[in-house]
């Protein structure tokens, strides 16, 4: 019978130390559970304070653009109201029809240098790869007025060129130049080694391996990266404003001016007549959608082609 208690005895005290160990750990976990959920609701609190902005900036372009976006507004040049007609204002045509043609005109430029210097640094360890770097992430900080400057300075005055969509498109693409060349980079970095090994392997040159096998499976990322440099692109003033020259007219001619939505929204808000000044907002909430979209159409693009890759 006395080692029958002998033997409980332990047995008790592990009993005991098991609650312990359980009273302490709920203990920890029930603090644990306190704090993330109060750092959760500070996210929250957090997100809620940022859209507030948002939120109020989208009401206010809806509400007072929508009533002045109509068919006229999209087909139609611009007019320019009088004491007889004071809302005759217009569309914006000229306007889109320039906006498009510069994107497009910086695209060509952009694009193709952009990914083929982003893919030079990805593969490349050298003193300059290392320094187009630097000045790639510079030039990704810089003020866009200046990229404006630039183009003024050598196409319109140094070549002599004069205000034309060829002017803004340069500029343009400098200011999407930095966005491509590190999206590039990055895209590229994150292929898997293996694949390039793979490929050195079969005897493959590494130049062919970079753009046969590297390339189409960093294509996700490099179109991503892209698509963000020109809705970037699409609402930017200050490239535009000094060199494109503006114009009441459809045109897209490389070496004629052109007008653009900044510019018409830039002009318009100058403006004595309240027609005019109201037009504002419906400019910028094409804009606004014209970005949203370019930006929608990437993310939906790069996830379902990693859902294919997946």
């Amino acid at each position: 019978m006395s080692d029958i208690v002998e033997l409980e005895e332990p047995i008790g005290a592990g009993h005991e130390l098991r609650a312990e160990i359980r009273r302490v750990s709920n203990r920890a976990r029930a603090r644990r559970l306190t704090i993330s959920r109060f750092m959760v609701a500070l996210c929250v609190l957090a997100l809620a304070i940022a859209a507030v902005p948002l939120v109020m900036l989208m009401y206010e372009l809806i509400k007072l653009g929508a009533p002045v976006i109509d068919k006229t507004f999209f087909t139609t040049v611009p007019a320019t109201p009088t004491l007889v007609a004071p809302n005759a204002t217009g569309g914006v045509s000229n306007a889109i029809v320039g906006s498009l043609a510069l994107n497009l005109y910086a695209s060509i430029l952009a694009i193709p240098l952009g990914v083929l210097v982003g893919i030079y640094l990805a593969e490349t360890e050298s003193k300059m790869a290392t320094s187009l770097r630097v000045v790639s992430q510079t030039m990704a900080g810089a003020p866009s007025i200046l990229m404006g400057l630039f183009a003024f300075s050598f196409i319109v005055h140094d070549l002599n060129i004069g205000f034309s969509a060829l002017a803004g498109s340069f500029a343009l693409a400098v200011l999407m130049l930095p966005v491509i060349i590190i999206s590039t980079e990055i895209a590229v970095r994150n292929v898997p080694n293996s694949l390039r090994e793979a490929g050195l392997a079969l005897g493959a040159k590494p130049h062919k391996v970079s753009m046969r096998i590297v390339l189409p499976s960093a294509l996700t990322g490099i179109v991503t990266g892209s698509i963000l440099a020109v809705s970037r692109a699409v609402g930017e003033t200050a490239p535009v404003l000094l060199v494109i020259g503006g114009g009441f007219t459809n045109a897209w001619q490389p070496f004629n001016p052109v007008s653009a939505l900044p510019l018409s929204n830039f002009e318009n808000a100058k403006s004595e007549w309240p027609s005019q000044r109201a037009q504002v907002w419906g400019i910028a909430l094409v804009l606004v959608a014209f970005v949203f979209l370019l930006s929608l159409t990437a993310r939906i693009w790069a996830s379902r082609k990693q859902q294919v890759r997946n």
